[in-house]
């Protein structure tokens, strides 16, 4: 069954380890007994040994030592077998003549049975090989050794139980920030939320905090937007439906309604509530926005071309000109539905609320491609600009439209990487800033 708590999981995890370190010691302690008793054995072969040559009788040797019968094998230095004691039926091996192999780091376990057969080096280069039936060793150090593992087992529960109450303390006092986190925020309301404190959490979950912040930085601001959103749309509408409803009950009795007043009257509201839906899907994100517009690219050149083609009527209508320097194939990021409306809005707005001629420029740079409209109509005060870009607020408020244009402008401009701002100009300016783009690869049929 797969944990999911962390608390489980580390406690798990510091168990398992335990366990794999008690297995590791265990298993370097598999052959203690053996190494004591090759060692034990090396000491009183040497002090048999002392002063034994090749030459001398071995009958001098003795028979027994510490209870036990001993065998010998004598070496030439050469290796060759010079004698071997009666109660042998066939020489010993002939051993290495140290005790160091025990005392290697990594030593193979060897197992040397009931007989400890040792190397005992002479003084004329000879060795004596020293055997022995250690059975007293033998159960002593086994005594010892099972002595020495049950207190360490005794000891071992204790400790063990100690520091299973240690790591959990330490891991409550590591996830008591993250509780506290978690408090703080089941205690936000949907009206009201604040960013998780990052200060106390521990630095292995400040990436996971501070995406959380963002987020709910992220949803506080769009439903702000939203709350935001609905107010005004509704205050807005307001006096349209209140004016149409009038319009609909004068029309009631009325033997020729006023159907071009109540026709205006519909068409208002549907552009109204057309530029509302684009607007919250532009404000939406990701599903508006930013991915999917800065994504695409549009041929700006052309683009601008044909709404100037589009809106030049207008302006004949009231003898005016739109005066256009555009630069050849230039493309920028972004979708050319939602450009087209954000620079349809801007020119429109220089038909209804500027004078005179209006004038398009391009320009361009490494980083922006820049488009200027201006007409000669007064300019916005500098204090007064950036309010301009509220949703349905107008210069004046018994000018043509919802006061929706420039906040849908910059917003969809702003979503594909640009901006868009009134400049300092002695008529009304606005520069619309788009990031440039690569055009799309020609596709071939």
């Amino acid at each position: 069954m797969k944990s999911t708590s962390l608390k489980g999981r580390v406690l798990i995890g510091l168990t398992l380890s335990f366990a794999a370190g008690a297995g590791a010691l265990a298993l370097s302690l598999y052959d203690t007994r053996d190494q004591l008793r090759r060692a034990t054995m090396w000491i009183q072969a040497r002090e048999i040994a002392a002063g034994f040559t090749m030459d001398s009788d071995p009958a001098s040797l003795p028979k027994s030592y510490a209870g036990a019968e001993l065998s010998y094998t004598l070496y030439s230095p050469t290796g060759q077998v010079l004698w071997f004691s009666d109660n042998l039926k066939s020489p010993r091996r002939l051993r290495p003549a140290t005790v160091n192999p025990e005392l290697k780091l990594f030593q193979p376990p060897i197992y040397s049975g009931k007989v400890i057969n040792v190397a005992a080096p002479l003084a004329d280069g000879s060795t004596l090989m020293v055997a022995k039936r250690d059975e007293l060793e033998r159960q002593m150090i086994g005594d010892l050794l099972h002595t020495k593992l049950l207190q360490s087992l005794v000891m071992l529960l204790p400790v063990g139980l100690v520091a299973l109450l240690l790591i959990y303390l330490m891991m409550r006092w590591t996830l008591k920030p993250v509780q506290e986190a978690a408090r703080f925020v089941q205690s936000m309301s949907g009206n009201k939320t604040r960013p998780i404190p990052t200060r106390e959490l521990p630095s292995e979950l400040l990436p996971l905090a501070d995406a959380v912040n963002r987020s709910l930085e992220k949803l506080t601001r769009s439903l702000l937007n939203e709350k935001q959103l609905v107010a005004d749309a509704a205050h807005e509408l307001r006096t349209p439906l209140t004016v149409l409803d009038l319009r609909l009950q004068k029309a009631r009795a009325d033997a020729v309604p006023d159907w071009q007043a109540i026709d205006s009257d519909i068409s208002y509201l549907r552009q109204v509530t057309d530029q509302l839906l684009l607007l919250a899907r532009q404000e939406q994100e990701p599903g508006g926005g930013e991915a999917a517009s800065a994504a695409a690219a549009t041929h700006l050149t052309r683009l601008v071309r044909e709404i100037v083609a589009d809106t030049l009527p207008l302006f004949e209508t009231q003898a005016r000109r739109i005066h256009v320097d555009l630069i050849d194939a230039t493309y920028c990021k972004g979708e050319r539905g939602l450009l087209q409306v954000a620079i349809g809005n801007i020119l429109e707005n220089a038909f209804y609320h500027g004078q005179g001629d209006a004038t398009l420029t391009m320009s361009m740079d490494a980083e922006l491609i820049r488009l200027t409209v201006a007409d000669q109509g007064p300019g916005v005060p500098t204090e007064s600009q950036e309010a301009m870009f509220i949703r349905f607020n107008k210069k004046s408020s018994g000018s043509k439209g919802a006061g929706l244009g420039l906040a849908i402008a910059r917003k969809i401009l702003r979503n594909c990487g640009g901006e868009v701002c009134f400049l300092k100009h002695s008529h009304c300016a606005l520069e619309l800033c788009f990031k440039p783009a690569q055009p799309p690869a020609a596709v071939w049929r």
